[in-house]
């Protein structure tokens, strides 16, 4: 029975992060699998408890990547820079629709993704700031705090824009924009060249 709870949690995280939450149905990940829907709901449930335990999967391998990037960082910089890479390759391959549907539709997950949130993001995010004042690499005129939820907030725009675009874009490129303007926004003149060796640094690497 594990197994069979595992494919279905597989299968259902890879369509929820491709089409959304809202529009896949159990026969959608039923059809995946080539098994009954019947099948499933011996498994789970419902709906809402797939949605739930892909949410708090998704949530704990993201922390765990993020984690790792920490650990492999030399300095407040570096940290964040990494992170926002990291960030990006996730935005590639998740529907823009993700966040709107958690919080309109599932409003369970949706509670899963704000205490991760808060327990875990931005208390990360509050310590990295920190760390960079302390590093000389961020301004220290800056309010902690203040600059912490905003970014967090950032983050959370950037699926509110895709809802409603007035134009086509792409959810990885608003997500960059957004966290460009942020850490320019903090970074003392230390800070700066040395964010400027990175970039330049995965420029190469890219070419």
């Amino acid at each position: 029975m594990q197994d069979i709870s595992q494919k279905i949690i597989d299968s259902a995280g890879k369509l929820f992060m491709q089409y959304g939450f809202k529009s896949i149905t159990m026969d959608d990940v039923a059809k995946d699998l080539s098994i009954s829907k019947k099948t499933i709901y011996q498994v789970f449930k419902d709906k809402n408890e797939i949605v739930c335990t892909v949410t708090e999967r998704f949530l704990r391998d993201h922390k765990i990547k993020f984690d790792a990037v920490e650990d492999d960082s030399n300095n407040a910089i570096e940290k964040i820079y990494k992170a926002s890479l990291l960030a990006r390759e996730i935005f590639e391959k998740i529907h823009p629709y993700i966040l709107y549907d958690l919080e309109k539709f599932y409003g369970e997950a949706w509670n899963l993704y704000l205490k991760y949130k808060q327990d875990i993001f931005l208390n990360a995010l509050i310590s990295n700031l920190q760390e960079g004042i302390n590093e000389g690499y961020f301004r220290d005129d800056i309010d902690i705090q203040v600059m912490a939820s905003l970014r967090m907030e950032e983050i959370q725009l950037a699926f509110n824009i895709m809802v409603s675009p007035t134009q086509k874009l792409d959810l990885k490129e608003v997500q960059q924009q957004l966290f460009d303007h942020f850490l320019y926004g903090i970074v003392s003149e230390k800070g700066y060249s040395l964010l400027k060796s990175y970039k330049k640094n995965a420029e190469i690497n890219e070419n």
